[in-house]
């Protein structure tokens, strides 16, 4: 039988627990944490430490939804070492957890943007981030014009090789954990993933 999108984001949701949900120190540490990387240890500056301060409100507080990757490093789809950042987006209307693939419509629009020319304002400044890869979005609402008429948002997490089944990004779309309230969205740890969407990244090859 198959399993829909809303079953499989239902399942991770259980797995994950209700909010506000507490995390043993080792548990947290051990599996759960987001270690920031040599290359972001040495810029302070980089925007992403907003993200990583606000993972642990994200694990405790945040709601399970799809995100979908708008940019990211090229490494981060074949197996290697060494995490990176990526834009996704994602959005807390429940009309997206059976529609995932509305949302890979929208982070396709929002990557067709990258460095074109744009009148509007707005979009122009979304063409300008998307396409600088050391720029950081961090909980931008999405322009109705590209999203619709339900709230969608972009943002920059940190891919975490060890949270993902197969320690690459094998899809593009991904259970996120995030809160209308925090800036550091991460993906879900595979921990929480259901069977059926582990052997759905592992069966898919590299690159």
């Amino acid at each position: 039988m198959t399993v829909g999108p809303s079953e499989i984001l239902e399942e991770c949701r259980a797995r994950f627990g209700p909010a506000p949900r507490s995390f043993g120190r080792w548990d947290h540490w051990r599996h759960l944490r987001l270690a920031p990387p040599l290359w972001l240890q040495l810029n302070r500056e980089d925007l992403l430490w907003d993200v990583l301060g606000g993972h642990r409100d994200a694990l405790t507080r945040g709601q399970v939804v799809w995100g979908h990757v708008v940019r990211a490093n090229t490494p981060l789809f074949e197996a290697g070492r060494g995490d990176s950042p990526a834009s996704v987006v994602y959005s807390f209307a429940p009309v997206f957890d059976d529609e995932p693939d509305e949302l890979a419509l929208v982070a396709q629009r929002l990557f067709r943007l990258s460095g074109s020319p744009q009148e509007d304002p707005e979009l122009r400044k979304l063409a300008t981030s998307i396409a600088d890869e050391k720029a950081r979005e961090l909980r931008v609402p999405v322009p109705p014009s590209l999203a619709g008429s339900e709230p969608v948002f972009l943002t920059t997490v940190l891919v975490s090789r060890r949270h993902l089944p197969s320690g690459y990004l094998s899809a593009s779309q991904f259970p996120l954990v995030a809160h209308p309230d925090v800036k550091g969205a991460m993906i879900l740890p595979s921990r929480f993933w259901p069977e059926s969407l582990i052997r759905d990244w592992t069966n898919r090859p590299s690159g």
